[in-house]
C-alpha cells in the first residue's frame, strides 16, 4: 500500500486536495503527522478534523473505485490538509525613525494554526490557487504588518539607540499582537511571536567608524609608548651594565665574584648589542636617506651654477664684441668725416646720408627693430658752407672764428 504525500516542501503550509483527482485501483493511505492536520469536506460540509492518524482508502482504493460505479459515495469530496507547528515568517521592511534615520531589515512573525481553525482556510481558496505557501501568507500579510506595525513603532524611535532597546521590542510586539488580530483570525492563525531584526543605521556606521579611528589612534599611542619604553629599557640597563661592571671590579678586587655574577654581566650585555644593533640600523637608514637628498640638493644647484656661469660668460662675451665693432666702426666713420671735410665734400646731405647709415647699422648691431636713437651730434656749418669739426676754432675756408 502506498503513501499519499500532500506536502512535498517544506514552504507549503496548507492544500485543498480534491480526492476525486487522485483515484486509483491500488489503495493509497495518508499519514497524518503531529504538526499536520486534515479537515474532511463532503458535499460542501466540513467533517472530522484528524491528526496523528493513518487515513486509510481515503483517495482511491477498489472499494471506491466499486462505490463510484454504484452511486453510493459522496458527489463532492475534499481533504483540507494544513500545518499546525508553528512556523516563522520572515517580512522585509524599509522604513525611517522620527530623527530621519533610515531603518532597514527584516520583521520576524511566527505563526500557528489550532484544529479547530482549519476550515478558516477555505475563505483564502475560495478565491486563490489550491496551494497555500509560506510566500503567499507574507504577501497577504506584509502590507498591514507594515503600515499597521512597524512605521507606528519606527516612528516612537527619535535615534538608533531607541531602536535597540527593549521597550522597542516589546512595544514592537504588543503593537503586531492588538493590529494583526484581524488578518490573522479571518486565516485561521494565531500569532506567537513578532520581532523585528534591523540592519545597523547611518549614524551606528558612522559611530562605529569613529569608535575604529579612536582605536586606531590609541594603537599608535601605544606603539609609541612602547618605542620610548624600550629606550628607556635600554638607558637602564646600560645603566645596569655599568653598574655591574663596577660590582664584578670591586669584587675581583676583593675576590668574591661569582659565577651567578658573570652570567647576569653576559645576559645584559648581550641585550644592549642586540638593542644596540636595532639603533644603528635605524640610523644608518636615516643617515643614508638624508646623505641621498644631500647629494641631489648638491648636483642640483652645482648646476644650476655652472649654467648661471656660463649664461654670464656668454652675455659677457657678446658685449665686448659688440663694442669693440662699433668703436671700430665710429673710428672708421670719424675718418671718412674728416677726410671729406679737408677735400670740402662734406655738405649737409652727405652729412644726413651718414647718419641714416649709421642708425641703420646700430639697429642691425642691437639685433633690434626700434630704431637707434642717435647719439652723434649735427656738426655745425660756416656761413662759407664749410662743415666745422669738433676743436675747430677758425674755419680753414674763410678765416672767419667758429664761437
Amino acid at each position: 500500500m502506498s503513501n499519499y504525500k500532500w506536502r512535498d516542501s517544506p514552504e507549503i503550509v496548507a492544500k485543498l486536495v480534491n480526492a476525486d483527482k487522485i483515484q486509483s485501483f491500488s489503495k493509497q493511505q495518508v499519514l497524518l503527522k503531529p504538526n499536520e492536520a486534515c479537515a474532511m469536506i463532503v458535499d460542501g460540509r466540513i467533517g472530522d478534523i484528524l491528526t496523528e492518524t493513518l487515513l486509510k482508502n481515503m483517495a482511491g482504493g477498489f472499494s471506491r473505485w466499486v462505490g463510484d460505479k454504484l452511486g453510493v459515495t459522496a458527489n463532492d469530496r475534499r481533504l483540507l490538509f494544513a500545518m499546525t507547528g508553528p512556523m516563522d515568517y520572515w517580512i522585509k521592511f524599509d522604513g525611517q525613525t522620527a530623527g530621519g534615520d533610515s531603518v532597514k531589515g527584516f520583521a520576524n512573525v511566527r505563526l500557528k494554526m489550532e484544529l479547530e481553525n482549519i476550515p478558516k482556510l477555505l475563505n483564502y481558496f475560495a478565491n486563490n490557487a489550491p496551494i497555500m505557501t509560506r510566500e503567499t501568507v507574507i504577501s497577504i500579510i506584509s502590507n498591514e504588518l507594515i503600515g499597521r506595525v512597524i512605521t507606528p513603532c519606527l516612528a516612537t524611535c527619535q535615534n538608533s539607540a531607541d531602536l535597540r532597546s527593549a521597550n522597542f521590542i516589546e512595544r514592537f510586539e504588543m503593537t503586531a499582537e492588538s493590529e494583526m488580530r484581524n488578518i490573522l483570525s479571518n486565516l485561521g492563525f494565531t500569532l506567537l511571536k513578532a520581532f523585528p531584526i534591523t540592519s545597523p543605521t547611518d549614524m551606528e556606521t558612522m559611530e562605529k567608524h569613529r569608535t575604529a579611528m579612536k582605536a586606531k589612534m590609541s594603537t599608535e599611542q601605544v606603539n609609541t609608548d612602547s618605542a620610548l619604553a624600550e629606550i628607556a629599557n635600554s638607558e637602564a640597563v646600560t645603566i645596569a651594565r655599568i653598574e655591574m661592571e663596577a660590582n664584578i671590579a670591586k669584587a675581583r678586587a676583593r675576590g668574591q665574584v661569582t659565577e651567578q655574577l658573570e652570567f647576569e654581566l653576559k645576559e645584559l650585555r648581550a641585550q644592549e648589542e642586540r638593542w644596540s644593533a636595532e639603533l644603528k640600523f635605524e640610523k644608518g637608514k636615516m643617515n643614508l636617506r638624508m646623505e641621498e637628498a644631500d647629494a641631489k640638493s648638491r648636483r642640483a644647484m652645482e648646476m644650476f651654477a655652472e649654467v648661471q656661469a656660463r649664461k654670464q660668460e656668454r652675455m659677457k662675451n657678446e658685449r665686448d664684441f659688440m663694442k669693440d665693432r662699433m668703436d671700430s666702426q665710429n673710428e672708421i666713420q670719424t675718418k671718412i668725416m674728416e677726410m671729406a671735410a679737408e677735400t670740402g665734400n662734406l655738405t649737409p646731405e652727405v652729412i644726413q646720408e651718414f647718419l641714416k647709415q649709421q642708425t641703420a647699422q646700430k639697429e642691425v648691431d642691437t639685433g633690434s627693430n626700434e630704431p637707434v636713437k642717435n647719439t652723434v651730434s649735427t656738426p655745425k656749418m660756416c656761413n662759407c658752407g664749410t662743415t666745422i669739426m669738433p676743436g675747430w676754432k677758425v674755419c680753414p675756408t674763410c678765416g672767419v672764428p667758429i664761437s
